[in-house]
């Protein structure tokens, strides 16, 4: 068996992975699944949610805060990262965007090719989404010695 093999096929066809940050606030790790795409080496998540409509009278907006998920605040807090597919962990370094629309189109393309546009509608480009990058590094120069 081949389990290098083995990675690269679940990073190429897996539904989820499991994606391991630190917490911002208790410094211990932050585990939740999550939909994906890969590329050369990248994982592209996205997150954010669709804002209000303009005419939700009555319903008291979230701050920005409040519609950022935790595990994004976690990387934008430490961008250290394990990634966890298959049978591998992987480590890996969020690296925020230059260009989050052009990111955000590049996300959403990859998942449209990989989940189907069916699942994968045009409100995944609406503003509040942010494209999410995780690097994929060498064990080696990972920070030294991080613990999971």
């Amino acid at each position: 068996m081949d389990p290098a093999g083995s990675t690269t096929r679940a990073l190429a066809e897996a539904d989820d992975l499991e994606l391991v940050t630190t917490g911002r606030v208790t410094g211990r790790p932050h585990s939740v699944r999550l939909r994906f795409a890969y590329e050369d080496g990248v994982v592209w998540l996205r997150t954010g949610e669709r804002p209000s409509a303009p005419d939700a009278r009555g319903v008291r907006r979230r701050t920005k805060a409040e519609r950022e998920t935790d595990w994004f605040r976690n990387l934008e807090h430490d961008p250290h990262a394990r990634v966890r597919i298959a049978d591998a962990e992987l480590p890996a370094v969020y690296e925020p965007s230059a260009d989050p629309a052009a990111d955000l189109r590049r996300s959403v393309e990859l998942l449209r090719l990989k989940y189907g546009a069916e699942w994968v509608a045009d409100w995944y480009l609406e503003i509040g989404r942010i494209p999410v990058k995780l690097r994929l590094v060498p064990e080696h120069s990972f920070e030294e010695g991080r613990q999971w």
